[in-house]
Order: structure tokens, then sequence, then C-alpha cells
């Protein structure tokens, strides 16, 4: 018996959807975690953080399964280093290039100039990291 092809399956898009909603909840204990520092919340602090290490177990085992289809975003194929790389190169440049500037102009069309300069930061720091990535790539 052949086995399924993940990649255009249900569990392909549930596992996904996971990798997405771990990495996203891991982050936001982190953050939670700052801000109980700064209120001086030890306790708490240390608690999410410890929350959050778990959560990235969740993450890298969601990714565990990903890679035997192909990496979530740049729909390349994992593999080794080289073409991890390319990978997470094509991810950072799509997202300096289309998805920050974009979000940005909606932002300045619904008339929320904070929230537009926040996405034009991150569309630098992702230009900023293809570079660094770039860089790696030709040594």
């Amino acid at each position: 018996m052949k086995a399924p092809k993940l990649e255009n399956s249900r569990t392909f898009k549930n596992v996904r959807m996971a990798f997405a909603d771990e990495a996203e909840l891991v982050f936001r204990y982190l953050y939670c975690a700052t801000l109980a520092e700064f209120e001086g919340q030890e306790k708490h602090a240390a608690l999410f953080r410890e929350l959050a290490e778990g959560g990235a177990c969740g993450v890298h085992g969601c990714l565990d399964f990903l890679k035997l289809a192909q990496d979530p975003d740049s729909e390349i194929a994992f593999g080794g280093t080289l073409k991890n790389l390319e990978s997470l190169l094509q991810t950072e440049t799509r997202q300096h290039a289309q998805t920050y500037p974009e979000m940005a102009k909606a932002a300045r069309e619904e008339g929320l100039p904070d929230i537009a300069s926040w996405f034009d930061t991150l569309e630098k720091a992702k230009r900023a990291h293809a570079r660094r990535l770039k860089g790696l790539g030709h040594e």
C-alpha cells in the first residue's frame, strides 16, 4: 500500500495551522513574560517562560512533520542547511518586497499611520535579514 501524499491532505493543512498557532502562542508567552518582569511579577514571568519553552517543542514537532513535505511558508522542501538557507531567504525576500509594503499601504489607506510605520520597520528588518542570509550563502 502506497503512503498518501502529505502535501495534498487535510492533515498537512492542519499541521501547518497547528504550527502557526503554536508558534504564535510561544511568542505571546514570551511577550507576557517580559511584561510580567517589568511589573515585578517574577513568578508569573518564570511560568510564562517555562510554558513558552514547552510550546517551542510543539512548534518543532509540527516542523518535523511538515518537513516531510515542504517548508510551510516558502514551499521549498526542507533539506540540509543550504536548502534551508534558500527557503529562509525566499521567505524574508517575499516579506520585505511584498507582504509588509502591502500591509503598510493598507494601514495608510485606513488612516492608521502608526501601524503603517510599524510595517515599514518590519520591512526594513526583513530586508536586513535577507542581506545577511545572502551574505552567508556566499561564504
